[in-house]
């Protein structure tokens, strides 16, 4: 594989659309399975949402180094230190694995404790179990992938993190087909097959960024390097990833919370939120890409200490996402109907999403804002005012709003869809005002040694 061409020097499309690809890829894994479930059952789609959710908690902990590496790693070769950034490579590899096996004996020792706190329907409590414990597998090696996708980004190498996912997903999505539909005379499994068959595309996954990573890019691999953890490297990873986690965690824990207050509104509810979270996704995907293609960009601008590029360069690929964003989400505001009944035909779950399809018009733009201007301060190394600013919001604007108007007033899943537009646009105004400030500029890791 060939080495690339300074980051710096690339643009930011050339950056953003194979990190496009890549997340959308990824993140259809869910989605495709909650489509292909969809054809089969309902309930069964509702017996995936408390699981889907917790996989979905447990990415932010594993991005936590995930963040941490690519900001210290794209600073340390802005800076022209190789070196320390294979090692920190390394170090990320070994420390994300660790936590993966973790949080899969978490899951194995008190997931069905978790669902019947999540006020899980009893008629789906075992099914949705059995979905839960296999999908933890993955975790193990998903905590692995996201470090080693985000590395081969870093060195601009976004095609190759994005071919991986392609192929990942088409393994994912023909293991479907055999395990639900009983095709080439399989027997039908279910959910515990389409869990398994998310497992085997994660493990193809890993092993090819394995070997794209240190032999594609020709980075040393080095087994003393992966037990020998250097506190400085350490160190830095954690000034970024900590407080990334933390805001990464408290976006997942209000979901966990909104999603038990929509448990007690039934298993319509339920359905509804996992088909349209979904669905969510894929409206701030463009977002989530630019965002990363800047932090990328910015990370290397810094770590050469060009600030001014840096600054106006956030503001650029702002102006980009709103007018991507605004597109997109009329896009999918004028096919709801038949992207909706595509999922389901029970007119109570269509009824209950499409609504929501409105407010993400107004939704939509104040995350692009949030999503680029919080990616931006992270690659500087301000990472813990946007965490700051998470806690604020999140539990004191959007939890108490979401429950307010969707269980006290009644409102149903849009009352707690308005909750999370509120906290996104009051988040974005205020982490668009730190950028403005400048004061990130003081934020810069010391690579200096």
């Amino acid at each position: 594989m060939k080495q690339d061409r300074s980051v710096i020097d690339q643009s930011l499309f050339s950056l953003s659309w194979p990190i496009f690809i890549d997340i959308f890829l990824h993140l259809a894994t869910l989605f495709i399975n909650t489509y292909m479930i969809s054809h089969v059952s309902m309930s069964m789609v509702a017996a995936t949402t408390v699981g889907n959710q917790f996989f979905d908690i447990f990415i932010p902990i594993f991005n936590f180094i995930g963040i941490g590496c690519s900001v210290v790693v794209a600073q340390y070769l802005g800076a022209g230190n190789r070196d320390l950034a294979r090692k920190a490579i390394h170090l990320s590899i070994s420390f994300n694995l660790v936590l993966g096996i973790l949080c899969y004996v978490f899951i194995s020792v008190l997931g069905y404790q978790v669902l019947i706190l999540m006020n899980t329907p009893s008629s789906i409590l075992e099914m949705s179990y059995d979905y839960f414990h296999i999908l933890g597998i993955c975790l193990v090696f998903e905590a692995i992938a996201i470090i080693m996708a985000s590395c081969l980004r870093v060195y601009g190498q976004s095609k190759v993190a994005m071919y991986v996912s392609l192929i990942m997903n088409v393994i994912t999505v023909i293991g479907n087909m055999i395990v639900l539909y009983g095709f080439w005379g399989m027997p039908q499994m279910g959910l515990v097959g389409v869990a398994w068959s998310t497992v085997i595309g994660r493990v193809v996954g890993v092993s090819l960024l394995f070997c794209l990573l240190f032999y594609g890019l020709r980075i040393k691999a080095e087994i003393f390097l992966f037990f020998h953890w250097s506190k400085t490297i350490l160190r830095q990873i954690f000034k970024i990833g900590l407080p990334s986690a933390g805001e990464n965690l408290s976006w997942s824990g209000q979901v966990l919370v909104m999603t038990a207050f929509i448990g007690l509104m039934g298993e319509t509810a339920l359905a509804a939120q996992a088909i349209f979270f979904q669905i969510s996704y894929f409206m701030m995907l463009f977002a989530i890409a630019i965002g990363v293609g800047n932090e990328i960009m910015i990370g290397h601008l810094v770590g050469a200490k060009r600030f001014d590029d840096a600054y106006k360069r956030t503001f650029k690929s702002l102006r980009l996402g709103m007018i991507v964003t605004a597109f997109v989400v009329i896009t999918f505001f004028l096919i709801r109907e038949p992207l909706v009944t595509s999922f389901t035909e029970d007119l109570n779950v269509v009824n209950t999403i499409l609504p929501i399809f409105v407010l993400s018009i107004f939704l939509e733009p104040g995350r692009t804002q949030n999503i680029v201007m919080v990616n931006a301060l992270r690659a500087t190394g301000d990472a813990k005012f946007p965490f700051y600013t998470a806690l604020v919001c999140m539990w004191g604007i959007a939890i108490p709003i979401g429950y307010f108007l969707g269980i006290t007033m009644g409102m149903g899943l849009l009352g707690i869809w308005i909750g999370f537009a509120c906290d996104e646009w009051v988040r974005g105004l205020i982490n668009a005002w730190r950028w403005k400030s400048r004061k990130w500029e003081a934020k810069r890791l010391d690579i200096d040694h």
